[in-house]
């Protein structure tokens, strides 16, 4: 879940002097749990500020920016998406800014750097043992396809064996946050590497932008997980459509959110899906996965989380999931913070403002049990042992208790792997971009035999 910096993801009208000083690009560095995490920020004046962020150890994405204001030395950047913002003020040499990021619970001092952007390093120097390079062995296509219900047109990659005949075929679904078609965050692409493996499999890969990414249209923003299900039905429906697939074997394999996503629609019953693969996909009442993803986030930084604290979070999440308006909420959960000194002051804003985004609201309410239950056709679902954002226990432990006890299906624990699927010491996120391998090669040629047993 990756709506922070960490598991990834209003300019104001200005003196000429001071605001074209701000114009270019810009690098500073944060330290996460023991990771350092550059930021780079592209700023650009013409007749109104624009820009975009980048955070290249975990994405290639420039993301845009919702505000920007620069009034005289001082300049303020926000990304509502991510609940991000960042406030400082240029040095006399108009060479550095000096202020504070926040997000979340996250504050700190941040000095950014101005920079010739050929010097930005964008492509970090960690070992990939799984990169994918062409040629490749198999057929691969760029394709375009509609959410015809919202007019928004997608795109993505085919990738298909070059051999006649009709094969399995799968639509890849990404997890929370703003993804592109291979899934691109702390320096590693697991959908381009999961598609590569499963095509040599001989199984058909459709993978795509999510909306408002790379070359999709839309704006994510302001998408739900149930806008983004129907995002993966127009791919679905796609697919069924290339001659070479299999149309009693068209599947979903989603990570996170977008196992989610597999499980709502395999519950919804939808027609042309004959199966699904959920990845570290949450099987538990979504406040209650939240409140262990705090728990688990916390031991593995080596703390623990105040009574107090916890109890907070908890009756925030309450808050986010009722049907009072944005505003209403927003007060309750203000007045609600006030149980923790300090808590409701303005430092706390953007953590506040990321509960009471659609998604987040709508997210918090999700049960998945309720969809399990209901599912019929066949499912493979995998859970890392040291996944501290989707917990293994709980979430395998609902999953076997709910879902329709059938031959063909298959729940598994990998006991070294982390959210990512991948293998992992402590399965801390700050490990995310120092491991090499992208995605379990086990878990993959698990993934590929099952498919192609249905």
């Amino acid at each position: 879940m990756k709506k922070y910096l960490f598991i990834l993801f209003t300019l104001f009208g200005c003196s000429l002097s001071f605001g074209q000083s701000f114009e270019g690009t810009w690098e500073g560095s944060l330290e996460i749990q023991g990771m350092e995490l550059p930021l780079v920020f592209e700023l650009k004046y013409d007749g109104e500020w624009k820009g975009t962020m980048q955070s290249p150890k975990q994405s290639k994405q420039k993301a845009p920016l919702s505000s920007i204001k620069a009034s005289a030395d001082s300049i303020f950047i926000e990304m509502k998406m991510i609940g991000l913002k960042y406030s400082g003020r240029l040095s006399p040499d108009k060479q550095a800014i000096d202020g504070i990021i926040q997000q979340g619970g996250l504050k700190a001092p941040m000095r950014m750097l101005k920079k010739d952007p050929a010097t930005i390093v964008t492509d970090f120097p960690k070992v990939r043992s799984q990169k994918v390079n062409p040629p490749y062995s198999y057929d691969t296509l760029d394709v375009h396809f509609s959410n015809t219900a919202e007019k928004i047109k997608f795109a993505g990659t085919i990738t298909k064996p070059k051999g006649e005949g009709r094969y399995p075929a799968v639509v890849l679904v990404n997890g929370s946050g703003p993804l592109d078609r291979n899934s691109a965050m702390y320096g590693h692409e697991p959908f381009k590497v999961l598609a590569d493996y499963l095509t040599k499999q001989g199984i058909v890969v459709l993978r795509y932008d999510e909306r408002g990414v790379g070359k999709s249209e839309g704006d994510f923003k302001t998408a739900t997980s149930a806008d983004l299900g129907k995002d993966a039905l127009a791919a679905i429906k796609y697919l069924r459509t290339q001659s070479n697939v299999d149309p009693k074997k068209v599947g979903i394999i989603g990570h996170s959110e977008g196992g989610l996503i597999a499980f709502l629609l395999a519950g919804q019953r939808i027609a042309g899906l004959d199966y699904i693969v959920s990845l570290a996909g949450p099987a538990i009442r979504i406040d209650s996965l939240m409140i262990l993803q705090n728990e688990a986030l916390a031991k593995n930084s080596g703390t623990t989380i105040d009574p107090k604290q916890l109890a907070m979070i908890k009756r925030n999440y309450e808050i986010s999931k009722s049907n009072l308006s944005t505003e209403k909420a927003f007060e309750a959960i203000m007045t609600n913070m006030k149980v923790i000194p300090g808590s409701q002051e303005a430092d706390f804003a953007d953590q506040i403002a990321v509960l009471i985004t659609p998604w987040y609201r709508y997210f918090l309410k999700i049960n998945p049990t309720t969809f399990i239950r209901k599912i019929k056709v066949p499912v493979f679902a995998a859970y890392g042992g040291k996944d501290v954002q989707v917990t293994s226990t709980e979430n395998l432990e609902s999953l076997t208790d709910n879902l329709a006890k059938q031959p063909k299906n298959e729940i598994k624990l990998y006991p070294n792997l982390n959210h990512l699927m991948q293998p992992a010491k402590t399965g801390g996120i700050g490990e995310y971009s120092e491991i090499p391998i992208s995605l379990d090669p086990e878990l993959m040629k698990d993934i590929a035999n099952w498919i192609k047993a249905l």
